[in-house]
């Protein structure tokens, strides 16, 4: 069995002067340790998040400065109450048949490119299903055209506008689409699709 001495009486053996005095006494099965310690820059990470774990600890627990988890979510749920406290409920938002409604709902369905899936007149394209005959794909009631527009559907060009206009407009623009374009069958409408509305 070769033992260190023996290697040192070597040729190619270079003395490490710094590695036999990191070497330590203990021996295990002729196997040694070396003194070799952690860089100083993890020690001062570990000694860092002990210091944020005490402070952690101080400010949450043992003071009580800072919320717990339930208090958190409290105030969270207060947030959102108060946020959408006025948000109309769909079933509040109603079809809208006064000229001045209808109007506007015309001047949003131009603005917001409407025409480009559904034509001029809602008469449909290859792109967008006709608006102008008794046959809906999603449904032809008033809640269910809201809904359709301000959320989309996915899967489909139909996008959702609730983040490009007001619940407002999209009841307008809704009003405008079944008062004045359901129905009103112009004379190059697309194919009918969907089912007959009762």
């Amino acid at each position: 069995m070769t033992t260190e001495k023996d290697i040192q009486n070597t040729d190619d053996y270079q003395y490490n002067e710094e590695y036999d005095e990191k070497l330590m006494d203990h021996d295990y099965d002729g196997i040694k340790e070396l003194d070799n310690p952690a860089p100083a820059w993890i020690m001062a990470l570990f000694y860092v998040s002990i210091a944020i774990a005490v402070f952690y600890g101080a400010y949450y627990f043992w003071f009580g400065q800072g919320p717990n988890q339930i208090e958190e979510y409290a105030a969270e749920n207060l947030a959102y109450t108060e946020k959408y406290k006025n948000v109309q409920s769909t079933k509040d938002i109603k079809l809208l048949t006064d000229e001045a409604s209808i109007a506007e709902g015309a001047s949003i369905y131009n603005e917001m490119a409407c025409a480009t899936c559904h034509g001029v007149n809602g008469e449909g394209n290859a792109v967008g299903p006709n608006l102008t005959d008794n046959f809906w794909k999603n449904g032809c009631s008033f809640e269910q055209v809201f809904t359709l527009v301000k959320d989309g559907k996915a899967a489909t060009a139909m996008t959702a506008y609730k983040t490009k206009m007001s619940e407002n407009k999209i009841q307008k623009v809704t009003s405008y689409i079944l008062v004045k374009l359901k129905n009103s069958n112009p004379a190059n409408a697309k194919d009918a699709e969907g089912d007959e509305c009762k």
